[in-house]
């Protein structure tokens, strides 16, 4: 039993080193653990994306409002990639970008409670060009340009950083 439990704090200790990495890998391991929903896949398609864990390291970072709306918008553009295939009769691509807003920490549970839903803001394209692009916004970096085609309307506020 002792060689078992040293084997499982071993693989547990392994574990947690992977995960505190380094802010550039916590970034990109925030943009894979990302969750879609198509909400309407009619011609006005409409996404659902949460971006809490984006959001969580953009507090950290302690980023400028340009520098959150930049990462949310190429974000947005990696997470969806694959579910543009999935709207051939979309003429447009709306992509609402909400995160999970924390309120005080709960004596019970030791952490921060959940306090409701911000919808931070609407990413919009064009169907036709995000379905010819949809290939390389899966290797979109953070310095790479974004398509004019693309239109994000800020509708809500981040936290505070």
């Amino acid at each position: 039993m002792t060689v078992l439990v040293m084997i499982v704090r071993a693989l547990a200790a392994v574990c947690a080193l992977g995960l505190f990495t380094g802010a550039a890998a916590s970034r990109a391991a925030a943009y894979e653990t990302t969750h879609v929903v198509i909400a309407n896949a009619g011609p006005s398609a409409v996404l659902i994306w949460n971006a809490s864990p984006i959001v969580a390291q953009i507090v950290t970072d302690g980023a400028s409002d340009q520098v959150a709306n930049d990462r949310l918008e190429r974000a947005a553009l990696r997470a969806i990639a694959s579910d543009v295939a999935l709207l051939p009769h979309a003429k447009t691509i709306s992509v609402r970008i909400l995160y999970d807003k924390t309120g005080d920490v709960s004596p019970v549970y030791g952490g921060p409670t959940f306090a409701g839903v911000e919808r931070y803001a609407t990413l919009t394209c064009d169907a036709a060009h995000a379905r010819a692009n949809a290939a390389q916004w899966k290797g979109l970096r953070e310095t790479d340009a974004l398509p004019a085609w693309l239109t994000l309307t800020v509708v809500g506020t981040l936290p505070p950083r």
